[in-house]
């Protein structure tokens, strides 16, 4: 069964920590512009980490062939000797999470650090999890089950 990375909001602190491995895991720097993870802060406090699903739009819009999905992960990964940083597609990402890294011009994402993601192994809440798809695919089920609820009954 593959893996994917599970998110949490309810148990996300902002802590960022997330951030800077995963920083400090792809760039050997702790540095949160150069993390492929996101925490985005909602008011009045609720922070939201924003991850890759790897669906792999941004396979098919690549002219160059440079994202590939790793077939032992799932995961699509930027190859940078071919990519050319044109930036199409961070433009198609419908989660905002590609982007083309500043110092090197090469498109940027989760790699699922090769099936080990170090954001969800240093989370110290468990708001990222690294399980098995039909895991998450039922925890997203029950999450919105219980958001359609709580709204009708306000």
């Amino acid at each position: 069964m593959p893996k994917v990375l599970s998110v949490d909001p309810s148990r996300c602190t902002g802590c960022h920590r997330c951030e800077m491995w995963c920083s400090l895991t792809k760039y050997d720097e702790i540095n949160p512009f150069r993390s492929n993870i996101y925490v985005i802060r909602r008011e009045p406090a609720v922070d939201v980490p924003m991850v890759c699903i790897q669906c792999g739009l941004c396979i098919d819009v690549c002219s160059r062939n440079a994202l590939k999905r790793v077939r032992k992960t799932g995961a699509v990964v930027v190859d940078a000797e071919l990519c050319t940083g044109c930036g199409i597609c961070v433009k198609v990402c419908p989660y905002g999470v590609l982007r083309v890294d500043a110092e090197t011009g090469v498109a940027a994402k989760c790699d699922l650090c090769g099936g080990s993601p170090a954001c969800a192994a240093h989370c110290p809440h468990e708001a990222i999890r690294y399980v098995d798809a039909s895991k998450a695919a039922a925890k997203r089920r029950e999450t919105w089950a219980v958001a359609l609820a709580a709204k009708n009954r306000a």
